[in-house]
């Protein structure tokens, strides 16, 4: 994971959280659109205008310079559309981001709550761009779906690998819990016999004092 990664997703996550892993779809899946966007409102009507006199004469130059410029900040915003559908992993949390410059979407899930992850392939040229859609199966029948995934077996390795490093965790946490509470009951056992100890002396010192006092023999204290 890149540094840029880094520092650009690290504000959706919270402070306690940390920033393991950024999925992105595959740039492919944005470049063809671009080309065809590209390609139809901004070279072609480029190509008529430069070479055909007549429309020159019918349409203003601005035209087509409006054109481009709107053509450019559309190529723009679906690159930023495209850079920031992803997923986020966390050492808790799988986080779904939907980002564009108006509307923020985000959804999560921790991994106690996955079920199962898998890859889904919807045509045969998807194993050679290494783009498949990688999904992610709730307990409650409910599912997280990244289309056109980048190296989804790799997405899916370290999804794995945090998932049972984490189960390995909650196995040492319990183990913990479990012999604090053993501690604890000791402690608490040994207090209270001692406790009791001490209120047995007690008692049976102040007998002897009460039953000293009621004597009217003389003490010898050598």
């Amino acid at each position: 994971m890149n540094k840029f990664d880094i520092n650009f997703f690290q504000k959706y996550i919270p402070e306690w959280q940390e920033l393991i892993s950024v999925i992105h779809t595959h740039p492919i899946q944005i470049l063809k659109w671009l080309m065809v966007k590209i390609s139809l409102f901004a070279i072609l009507p480029s190509f008529f205008f430069y070479y055909s006199k007549s429309l020159q004469e019918f349409v203003p130059f601005y035209v087509l310079e409006s054109l481009l410029i709107i053509v450019f900040v559309k190529v723009i915003y679906d690159i930023f559309d495209w850079y920031n559908d992803v997923w986020i992993i966390t050492n808790d949390w799988v986080i779904s981001l939907e980002r564009s410059f108006l509307k923020t979407n985000a959804d999560s899930i921790s991994f106690d709550n996955i079920e199962w992850i898998w890859v889904e392939q919807e045509w045969i040229f998807d194993k050679l761009f290494m783009k498949w859609d990688l999904v992610i199966h709730k307990i409650w029948d409910d599912s997280f779906v990244l289309k056109d995934a980048i190296n989804p077996f790799k997405a899916v390795d370290t999804l794995e690998e945090i998932s049972q490093y984490e189960e390995e965790e909650h196995i040492e946490d319990d183990k913990f819990d479990m012999i604090m509470d053993a501690l604890w009951w000791v402690v608490w056992n040994y207090l209270e016999n001692k406790d009791t100890q001490k209120n047995e002396k007690q008692q049976k010192l102040e007998e002897v004092i009460e039953k000293v006092e009621k004597s009217k023999s003389t003490i010898d204290l050598r």
